[in-house]
């Protein structure tokens, strides 16, 4: 099955900038005022040969044009350069993967499977596997966040939220207990200590606290 990634564009927006920049069928975005929000509109298809089935969570690395997604129904890792408009590398064999994470300055992309509850660390330049961090067969791990203060990765598991090193590539801490159910999706504060995450098959909303993200 073929697919095709669209991409869309708001007017200030990194990625859809990028996307623009050097692209032959691009249409020019239009210019917006300091209290007008342009809605996104779709500037480029790029085909995702030999990807079917449903794509999960994107990540980005502006600075080199990159969109990274998981191909959760392909049990694959999709990196498209979107000035080249195409993929540029396509990482297969991963197990259910939901969530993924480029990590600046280390330049490295985390990967989050859910099928096996593993998260794959691969190298941001040769997309060589790194490392593969075992959270727990049951864990259903999904959605990644990144904490530049302390240099952890969140994993969003069941019932709660894990943590990584991003440096050592370790498993740390004790994990944070939520409402129960899967973490379906999370968001750090932006100062403070404290995650807001809900929960799927609970439909509850909690907020976590940890100490790694104090100010």
């Amino acid at each position: 099955m073929r697919k095709l990634l669209a991409v869309g564009v708001v007017a200030l927006g990194t990625l859809g900038l990028l996307a623009t920049q050097g692209t032959k069928n691009a249409v020019a975005a239009p210019q917006a005022t300091a209290r007008e929000l342009v809605p996104l509109q779709l500037i480029q298809k790029i085909p995702v040969p030999g990807v079917a089935g449903r794509i999960d969570h994107f990540t980005a690395f502006p600075k080199r044009r990159l969109l990274i997604f998981a191909g959760l129904g392909n049990n694959s890792m999709e990196i498209v350069n979107t000035f080249q408009a195409k993929v540029v590398q396509s990482v297969k064999g991963l197990d259910e993967p939901q969530g993924v994470l480029y990590v600046p300055g280390l330049d490295k992309i985390f990967v989050a499977n859910a099928g096996s509850g593993v998260v794959k660390v691969y190298d941001g330049k040769t997309y060589a596997l790194r490392k593969s961090i075992a959270l727990g067969d049951e864990s259903d791990t999904d959605n990644l966040r990144w904490d530049e203060d302390s240099k952890t990765v969140f994993v969003g598991i069941v019932g709660g939220i894990a943590m990584i090193n991003a440096v050592t590539e370790a498993h740390v801490g004790k994990d944070l207990k939520g409402s129960g159910g899967h973490s379906e999706s999370f968001q750090l504060e932006k100062k403070g200590s404290r995650i807001s995450s809900t929960f799927r098959t609970t439909a509850v909303w909690s907020m976590l606290s940890t100490g790694r993200l104090a100010s």
